[in-house]
């Protein structure tokens, strides 16, 4: 089943048939048109292919790794950046970073280790409705750290909640129970991410852009302490608002459906020897990622992100020491070349100098100079947020945030991290609509709730978040010294 088609709404489907030509319209009009002041021959290039590749992305009129090969080609041979740049970003660091986070997902998921770690929550502290719910939503927040995909989590946990369904009785007439498991599901899988760097690859590749476009250097430990406290918090303000929407209409749940997850768990037996060699080596490496600031002083030398995880990857295939072969390494290759032609894009935007020449100019427009700047962090954060509406792709949303506001902080003389990083924390807030991410699609298949749960539901957990990005913007973030 092609995921991607699940959900297609009416616009979508135009814009599925009329990407192809409204793609080229645009690139042909950018292409032959007069060169405008400020910018170059090799940025109009440069501008003309982002514009198309941003409609075929859009659009999804091909398939976002063809526009991205599309990308690299154009770039190339028409001169918009050289052939050894643009095929070059594939020896990026945030391009290994996301190949060894996916070997390290694919370890951990063939251990088996997470299911065990969420059903262990589940039987243990789950005996009310409000405790079960607290319990889905603690597992979900704790095997973020363990499997860095959203995908890979919802495939995880969705078997597990349709058993606590079971057992509560949604269907016998507790929906309202139903709706919460589905939909706190959903949100705690997308909101966790947001907590850990690591958690999906998009968030890396922000990262790396901030590093390449600011000089910016976040490490896991800088991420994990700015953004874990918001995402627990957000997390706790869905539990809060879904018991006010959606109270569950029987809390007991029924004995046979709780002995079942009991035997579910009793089922796994002891840890395995392939889950003890997958936690040994997880835990060096997270505790590599959270001590990085000490690296020299202990080892006289820095291990850097990428490398510990690149280590990571290269201790699971090891013979006797790991438990992966190379063919059980589910790296999604399409990804990585979606990834390295939009990386390719941007930076092409930039080093050619159309970004800053373009926001310039909007900026101008729009009179964010004199904005101050709670109100401008209130503005970005509120469209880092919703920006999913208009870009399903976490991809692209990164491609396009992080670029446009780290030139925004430039343009305003602002320190680029007090918005590049804040809005990064924004790029996995997808829990408005069903099509907006594939876990989203995942829970949606349960049946539990409609479109319009969904969406009520989502708006609301986004403007606590969106809440609490403020207040963190002068008391965690000033004391961070991100703001």
């Amino acid at each position: 089943m092609d995921i991607d088609k699940i959900g297609r709404t009416p616009l979508e489907q135009l814009m599925f048939y009329f990407g192809i030509p409204a793609g080229l319209i645009v690139f042909g009009t950018i292409m032959t048109m007069t060169t405008p002041l400020g910018i170059a021959h090799d940025g109009q290039v440069a501008m003309a292919v982002f514009a198309l590749a941003l409609i075929l992305w859009v659009s999804k009129a091909v398939p976002n790794h063809v526009a991205s090969l599309i990308v690299l080609i154009l770039l190339s041979v028409l001169g918009g950046w050289s052939e050894k740049n643009a095929l070059g970003v594939f020896g990026y660091d945030v391009i290994w970073l996301m190949i060894a986070a996916f070997v390290i997902t694919s370890a951990l998921a063939k251990s088996g280790f997470a299911r065990r770690l969420a059903l262990w929550l589940i039987t243990k502290f789950g005996r009310t409705a409000s405790s079960i719910l607290l319990s889905m939503l603690i597992a979900n927040f704790l095997i973020a750290f363990l499997v860095p995909s959203t995908t890979a989590r919802a495939a995880i946990m969705l078997p597990i909640m349709l058993m606590v369904a079971h057992a509560y009785g949604v269907n016998e007439g507790n929906a309202n129970m139903g709706k919460l498991l589905a939909i706190q599901g959903l949100q705690a899988n997308n909101i966790s991410t947001t907590a850990i760097l690591t958690a999906t690859a998009p968030q890396i590749m922000a990262v790396g852009l901030m590093k390449d476009l600011a000089g910016i250097q976040v490490s896991y430990t800088d991420w994990l302490v700015a953004s874990a406290p918001i995402a627990i918090l957000t997390l706790l303000g869905s539990f809060f608002l879904g018991r006010l929407m959606y109270p569950p209409e029987n809390v007991g749940g029924t004995v046979g459906g709780l002995d079942r997850l009991h035997e579910e768990y009793r089922n796994l037996g002891r840890l395995s020897a392939m889950e003890i060699k997958a936690l040994t080596i997880f835990a060096l490496t997270i505790g590599l990622w959270v001590t990085d600031k000490w690296h020299v002083a202990a080892f006289g030398f820095n291990i850097s992100l990428v490398m510990v995880a690149v280590i990571a990857a290269t201790l699971f295939f090891l013979p006797k020491v790991g438990i992966l072969d190379w063919k059980e390494a589910d790296i999604p290759w399409n990804l990585m070349i979606f990834s390295a032609g939009a990386y390719a894009g941007g930076l092409a935007l930039d080093s050619s100098g159309v970004a800053s020449w373009a926001l310039n100019g909007l900026f101008a427009s729009l009179g964010v100079t004199s904005m101050s700047f709670p109100v401008l962090f209130a503005v970005i954060m509120l469209i880092g947020s919703f920006s999913h509406f208009f870009f399903t792709s976490k991809v692209v949303r990164t491609v396009i945030l992080i670029p446009t506001v780290i030139a925004l902080a430039k343009a305003t003389g602002i320190n680029p991290i007090a918005l590049a990083l804040p809005v990064a924390f924004t790029l996995s807030d997808t829990i408005t609509l069903p099509p907006h991410c594939k876990p989203n699609l995942i829970y949606y298949g349960s049946g539990f709730f409609s479109v319009l749960d969904q969406l009520f539901y989502g708006i609301g957990v986004l403007l606590i978040k969106w809440g609490l990005m403020l207040v963190a913007s002068f008391t965690l973030f000033k004391v961070l010294d991100i703001t």
